[in-house]
């Protein structure tokens, strides 16, 4: 088992934190864009219909979690006078941002084969960023607490993205398709400005490897014959699975079961907004305590609020607020606390010259969380559509249970499990006193 070494020095200044963070903005907004508004401006405003646009962002997803690791790899055995990060996202930037231009402003008459391949090189050219570059956070600092900094300023600047991204459309009162055209503008320009402050401001570390280069496959078996990676992302995937449950059923909830679905968009709203107000706080417990004893804090309160929304029912609005505003702000805590160690983690291995493995660790992370989405589309849906569940009428009793069900009691018993995962988790070390 790798011990995790003591606390050492800070070295990051609070503007090279800011400076870390803002390239997560336009990754964010990609992201939301993806998800809220793009499949519907295919499937209708171009008319490539629901089901072959579905299947094709659900490839890509599948492609995603397979290029995840690739990458992660790629840039671990990356040997160059600029690190083995940089030219990554150096290179992977532009790239983004024309697949971005490309998937949010198509040309007239664009057809299934254009989405496809634009889709491809979208997800290709996201992951060819994001995993280079969140890797950093993982490997540049001494610091524990301060790796805790680093994953709360993506997190920050993450739930920035989100907001703006989904607020667009009303902020300049634009239909969806020109809303998605001015997105992609904002993308860029955040794009290049992230990456001009990440160059100027934020130390890279780039520590000389001699061990022989490891491919994939000899990675992921030294990544995964970590016992302490091994219970950590046993824990996140369980807990992602129960987030993937929870948000993906939240509309449904607020409509159907407290009948509100004009509050839909204020109470996502509040649920991003609580996530980034709460940051600080599960940081605090954190150096107060521990990391692990701060996740698991977190863990514990989503499913006091989970518990508490089995018993809500039409017009108990300000009750599923506050349910929104815990489950948003253990969502904060899920975003750093698991990185955070697993920088540790990452910290402990990564000695004289051994091989990085930092970009492998990370995409193996993502790709577990990216196939946890998968789980309310390929289970949750079709089951509630099984026991009749009615997405534009009226619903039962046992259609509202399944709805319950898996919005608020699956989760919680898929929490629970995760606070038994993390609690044997063997992190006890000196450093963590857990």
């Amino acid at each position: 088992m790798t011990a995790i070494p003591a606390q050492r020095t800070s070295t990051f200044s609070f503007w090279q934190l800011i400076s870390f963070g803002i390239l997560t903005t336009p990754l964010a907004m990609s992201g939301l864009a993806l998800v809220m508004f793009l499949p519907t401006f295919y499937a209708a405003e171009m008319g490539l219909g629901l089901t072959a646009v579905g299947a094709i962002f659900a490839f890509g997803r599948i492609f995603d979690v397979v290029t995840d690791p690739l990458i992660g790899n790629l840039s671990d055995e990356t040997r160059s006078r600029w690190g083995a990060r940089r030219p990554w996202i150096v290179i992977g930037v532009p790239l983004y941002c024309l697949s971005v231009w490309m998937l949010l402003s198509p040309p007239e008459g664009a057809g299934l084969v254009y989405l496809a391949v634009v889709s491809a090189a979208f997800f290709l050219f996201y992951t060819m960023v994001d995993v280079p570059y969140s890797s950093v956070g993982l490997e540049v600092s001494p610091d524990i607490h301060e790796r805790s900094y680093l994953a709360g300023s993506k997190a920050a600047f993450q739930v920035v993205g989100a907001i703006f991204a989904a607020s667009i459309p009303a902020i300049f009162a634009l239909a969806v398709p020109a809303a998605l055209t001015l997105t992609s503008q904002f993308i860029i320009g955040l794009s290049l400005l992230g990456l001009a402050v990440f160059l100027a401001f934020v130390p890279v570390k780039n520590r000389p490897v001699t061990a022989p280069r490891l491919g994939l496959a000899a990675a992921a078996r030294v990544v995964f014959s970590q016992t302490q990676f091994r219970y950590l992302v046993g824990c996140f995937f369980i807990v992602q699975a129960a987030n993937a449950l929870t948000a993906g059923l939240t509309v449904l909830y607020v409509t159907h079961v407290i009948r509100t679905p004009e509050l839909v968009g204020p109470l996502i709203g509040l649920l991003f907004l609580s996530t980034a107000v709460f940051l600080p706080l599960w940081v605090y417990l954190s150096k107060k305590s521990t990391k692990k004893r701060s996740w698991m804090t977190a863990i514990a309160t989503c499913c006091v609020a989970l518990a508490g929304s089995v018993f809500l029912g039409e017009g108990d609005v300000i009750a599923v607020a506050l349910v929104c505003v815990m489950v948003g702000a253990s969502f904060g805590a899920d975003a750093i606390m698991p990185t955070s160690m697993l920088a540790d983690i990452v910290d402990a291995g990564e000695t004289g010259g051994t091989n990085r493995l930092a970009g492998t660790y990370l995409a193996i992370k993502n790709a577990l969380s990216k196939l946890t989405f998968i789980i309310p589309m390929g289970i949750a849906f079709p089951l509630l559509d099984l026991a009749g569940f009615a997405e534009q009428g009226e619903n039962a009793g046992l259609q509202l249970g399944a709805l319950i069900g898996f919005f608020a009691v699956i989760p919680i018993l898929l929490r629970l499990l995760g606070l038994v995962v993390i609690g044997r988790a063997p992190l006890h070390t000196e450093t963590l006193r857990t």
